[in-house]
């Protein structure tokens, strides 16, 4: 079903209402923008289909009041980019979700798994991607762009179920629970406060009193402009460009035309905004950057045996290692211990490989090589070491 009109899409809202679980997925061109502008939404449920054309339909109330609705339960595969897509659609944020990528790698999937590998491994059936990179806002939509989009939902619901009954056999609902339930923060998709926006620049904590300063003013205008002109920032000018005209400011369209990175074009278009950035008056004092105190390099190999002992628990315990840490949280951790501020020292991660790690730390723990499996295994507390791979 292609639903192209207000008076569709309450109806096939009104069919689907009250189910314990919806699939969805969304089609979306985000080249050349700010935000990417959404072509099509599929959503698939007891065998009800619709293909939703975003670019006809004028009335999102009903898929809001479906979307959001506590009882039913939302299900995505990689659902950050559609997330964000629907709080700007619908004004809310999707809620409860479950992403399947997320899921998979909680079983022991690839974090970055695609949803042809995620059905193929959990089904058998093999999707040809054959439109992944169609126009999705060229209408009218050809046949095979609607089945491609239907098949993508489509399969979801076997691929769900699956993971479902394995999180439930390894005793892993609550874990997923918990990390889907920060999918729905609305903290997520609020805007950065663009005067914020030049400490995401790298090279910017080299910068000090007036060059941070303008620095400031330029990235805040850049982000402004980008959101506005709904443009890529990298499009006005690159991060570069920011940066040398912190340190040494130009006055004139001319002097801009010198600069490094700085095309033609960019010139004529921006030009003018960037000199207006340049010329602000700086209320209150300079920003600065509190620069982390770096890791001491003798410390360098406690990380790179964390990061063995993280590997190896992850493997035994069959979840994703880049779900756990990252090598900076790693290194966090070997600075700071329990009180570093990461995911791995909170909820389900401390749980899983937390608590191995910090014992790692506090010299409570034997890292060998079990012979029968030559695999590592970490052994702390009173735990036992298997004789053969569990």
């Amino acid at each position: 079903m292609v639903v192209q009109t207000d008076r569709d899409l309450a109806e096939f809202c009104r069919e689907v209402r009250g189910l314990p679980a919806v699939y969805v997925d969304t089609e979306f061109v985000g080249e050349g923008r700010y935000y990417p502008e959404v072509g099509a939404v599929q959503v698939t449920a007891n065998g009800h289909v619709a293909v939703i054309d975003p670019l006809a339909v004028r009335d999102f109330s009903p898929l809001r009041d479906l979307l959001t609705n506590s009882q039913t339960e939302k299900v995505f595969h990689a659902a950050s980019q559609d997330l964000g897509i629907f709080y700007r659609l619908l004004g809310e944020p999707v809620a409860p979700v479950f992403d399947a990528q997320i899921a998979a790698a909680m079983l022991g999937y690839d974090e970055q798994i695609s949803f042809a590998r995620l059905v193929e491994r959990t089904t058998g059936v093999k999707l040809r991607k054959s439109h992944s990179f169609t126009d999705w806002l060229k209408r009218p939509l050809a046949a095979k762009q609607i089945e491609y989009a239907v098949e993508d939902v489509r399969y979801l619901e076997p691929a769900h179920a699956y993971l479902v009954e394995e999180l439930r056999r390894r005793d892993r609902l609550q874990w997923v629970r918990e990390e889907f339930a920060g999918l729905s923060d609305p903290a997520r998709f609020t805007p950065a406060d663009p005067r914020e926006v030049f400490r995401q620049l790298r090279g910017a904590e080299r910068l000090n009193g007036e060059e941070l300063c303008r620095l400031r003013e330029l990235a805040a205008w850049r982000e402004e402009t980008a959101r506005e002109l709904n443009l890529p920032p990298g499009r006005i000018c690159l991060d570069p460009v920011l940066l040398e005209l912190a340190r040494h400011p130009r006055h004139t369209i001319q002097e801009l035309q010198e600069v490094r990175g700085l095309r033609p074009p960019q010139v004529e278009r921006f030009g003018r905004g960037l000199l207006a950035a340049l010329g602000r008056k700086h209320d209150g004092p300079c920003p600065t950057f509190t620069r982390p105190k770096p890791l001491a390099a003798r410390l360098e190999p406690t990380v790179d045996f964390l990061t063995l002992c993280l590997r190896s628990l992850a493997a035994e315990k069959e979840v994703s290692a880049g779900l756990l840490a990252t090598r900076a949280d790693l290194a966090a951790i070997v600075q700071f211990g329990a009180r570093a501020k990461v995911p791995l020292m909170r909820g389900w991660r401390r749980e899983a490989v937390g608590e191995a790690l910090l014992a790692t730390l506090q010299g409570k723990a034997t890292a060998r090589v079990l012979p029968d499996s030559r695999q590592v295994h970490l052994e702390w507390h009173s735990a036992p070491v298997p004789d053969r791979p569990e």
